[in-house]
């Protein structure tokens, strides 16, 4: 089984990990740099360095017959949305990075599709997971604007009925993102994208991104720490389930991209494995940190024992009529901080 995996701007260990893992990798994605366009969390990126190491990057993907996806992810550019400028900035970019063998975008701006398409023709375009693909007509919509891939929101990872309606009635190739692990339909998820798109604008002590406070502690975090059973409705792929998707969808994403080194590999192994036997926290992307829901481990041996996967599929997402969660935490498989 093969993932789809974050390049992290560590450009020597990645390669290294690459090489390591080449039959298990089908995809790297990576931003472009930050003059061509915003990006979501790219604080880390080397300006001086990144478009080099990107093209040592791409190169090595294709030598070990890795595809190569460059990600145009932001949901807002603010005045550049619209601007035919900009759009014909990112395809002179995808032109010169695919003579160095690029294979791939990912794009959230469907206005930009039919034009890269039309100057690129062989270029494979995923839609990016902001884009919220919930509805079969809106995948229709997007395969007709020349979409190769769509990338379902991880909300609807276990809407099994969805994801074979785009297999069998649109024949499109899916996505799924593994490890994401926000509140199910989260409220806050297009401000929290559209502030994502404009962090790396901001100083690095982040006092002018945050200056009084108001994020994190009035977005998802206040909903979670509310009710702890959203922990186990948000819509992760444990490494123990993912034996359900092999049939149903074409790639699956890694999410790794706020992870070092040690931790990308970690997550990788386990999903590799399709086994992760400590903390469940360790290998999913949580939106705020453990302790602040004074929760710091979550066994997840135990949830396989307690048939997590299967028991899940019968929540009707109604947590002031449902009880299924519950069984969770009366067997303790969690430690307080």
């Amino acid at each position: 089984m093969k993932f789809s995996i974050w390049y992290n701007n560590d450009i020597k260990w990645f390669l290294d990990l690459i090489m390591k893992f080449k039959d298990n990798i089908s995809s790297v994605y990576f931003s472009p740099p930050k003059n061509i366009a915003l990006t979501l969390r790219e604080e880390t990126q080397d300006e001086k360095n990144h478009e080099k190491d990107i093209i040592k990057l791409i190169k090595t993907c294709n030598y070990y017959d890795i595809k190569s996806i460059l990600l145009f992810n932001a949901t807002s550019e603010w005045i550049k949305t619209w601007s035919i400028k900009n759009m014909l900035q990112k395809i002179s970019y995808i032109k010169k990075m695919q003579k160095l063998w690029l294979t791939s975008i990912s794009i959230y701006n469907m206005l930009h599709v039919p034009f890269i398409k039309k100057a690129i023709p062989d270029i494979e375009i995923y839609s990016s997971v902001n884009c919220e693909v919930k509805e079969l007509e809106m995948a229709r919509y997007m395969k007709n604007l020349w979409v190769d891939v769509i990338t379902i929101p991880e909300w609807k990872n276990r809407d099994f009925k969805f994801i074979n309606d785009l297999k069998s009635k649109l024949w499109i190739k899916v996505q799924v993102m593994l490890n994401e692990w926000c509140i199910r339909n989260c409220p806050f998820r297009a401000v929290h994208c559209d502030i994502s798109s404009f962090t790396w604008e901001f100083d690095e002590t982040g006092k002018n991104f945050n200056p009084d406070g108001l994020i994190p502690t009035h977005h998802c975090v206040a909903i979670f720490k509310k009710n702890k059973r959203h922990i186990f409705r948000s819509c992760f792929i444990r490494p123990e389930d993912i034996w359900f998707y092999e049939d149903k969808v074409d790639y699956f994403k890694i999410v790794t991209r706020d992870f070092d080194s040690k931790k990308i590999k970690i997550i990788l192994n386990a999903y590799i494995n399709k086994k992760f036997s400590w903390n469940l926290f360790d290998i999913v992307d949580f939106p705020i940190a453990p302790d602040w829901l004074s929760i710091s481990y979550i066994d997840n041996d135990k949830l396989t024992e307690l048939n997590f996967f299967e028991n899940i599929q019968k929540c009707p997402w109604d947590c002031d009529t449902c009880n299924n969660c519950d069984k969770y935490f009366s067997e303790k498989i969690y430690k307080f901080r």
